[in-house]
C-alpha cells in the first residue's frame, strides 16, 4: 500500500508538470520531464507495484536456458528463493555454476528509458512512435538475451574463473554496444535526418 501511494502521488505530480510544460509550449522541459519521469514511474511500478521485473527476469532466464540447450549447453532453471530465478550451468569440472538473473538482467531499466524517450519525442506521428517503440523494445529484449547467452556460453566453455570477465566486463560491453545501436537507429538517426530535411527547406 505504501508503494502504491508513493507511485500514485508521483504519477499525479508528474502528469501535472508535463501538462504545464506542454500547455506553455516549453518543449525542452516538457520532453525531459515527460520521458525521464515516465521511465522512473515504469521502473518503480514494474518492480514495486506489479511483478513486471520478475516476469522479465523469468522470461530472460527461460529463453537463455532453451537457447543454451539448443547450442548444446546443459542448463537448469530453479528458484533459490521466491522471485529469484537462476540459470545453473551443470556440466563443468568441477561441479556447476549458478547465475542469478536479477534486475540488471531483466532489461527493465533500458526498456523503460527507451519507451519514455520515444513516446514523447516531439513532432513524430503516433504510428511512427508506436512502430519504433515496438521494434525498440523487442530488439532491446533480444539484446539482453544475447548478453545472457554470451555469459552462459563463456562460463560453460572457460569455467567458473571466467564469470567476472564474462559478466562484469564483456557482457556489459556487448549489451552497451547493442543498446547504443538501438538508440542510434530509433532516436539519433531519425533526428539527424529530420534536421537535415529542415536545413534543406531553409536553404
Amino acid at each position: 500500500m505504501v508503494a502504491l501511494a508513493i507511485f500514485s502521488a508521483a504519477a499525479v505530480v508528474w502528469a501535472i508538470v508535463v501538462v504545464f510544460f506542454r500547455y506553455y509550449r516549453i518543449w525542452l522541459f516538457y520532453y525531459a520531464t515527460a520521458s525521464v519521469g515516465l521511465a522512473f514511474l515504469l521502473i518503480f511500478g514494474g518492480s514495486k507495484i506489479i511483478p513486471l521485473q520478475t516476469w522479465l527476469e523469468a522470461a530472460a532466464a527461460y529463453h537463455t536456458h532453451h537457447l543454451g540447450q539448443w547450442l548444446g549447453v546443459p542448463t537448469r532453471i530453479f528458484e533459490a528463493a521466491p522471485g529469484n530465478i537462476l540459470v545453473a550451468i551443470v556440466v563443468q569440472e568441477p561441479g556447476w555454476t549458478a547465475l542469478q538473473v536479477g534486475v540488471e538482467c531483466s532489461a527493465l531499466l533500458e526498456a523503460s528509458v527507451l519507451l519514455g524517450l520515444l513516446l514523447f519525442y516531439p513532432g513524430w506521428p503516433w504510428p511512427k512512435r508506436v512502430g519504433l517503440i515496438s521494434l525498440g523494445l523487442a530488439v532491446t529484449y533480444i539484446a539482453n538475451i544475447i548478453r545472457l547467452l554470451f555469459i552462459v556460453l563463456t562460463v560453460h566453455w572457460l569455467g567458473k574463473q571466467s564469470i567476472f570477465i564474462a559478466h562484469t566486463i564483456v557482457g556489459r560491453l556487448i549489451f552497451f554496444v547493442l543498446v547504443a545501436g538501438i538508440y542510434w537507429y530509433a532516436l539519433t538517426r531519425p533526428t539527424i535526418r529530420a534536421l537535415g530535411q529542415r536545413l534543406q527547406q531553409v536553404v
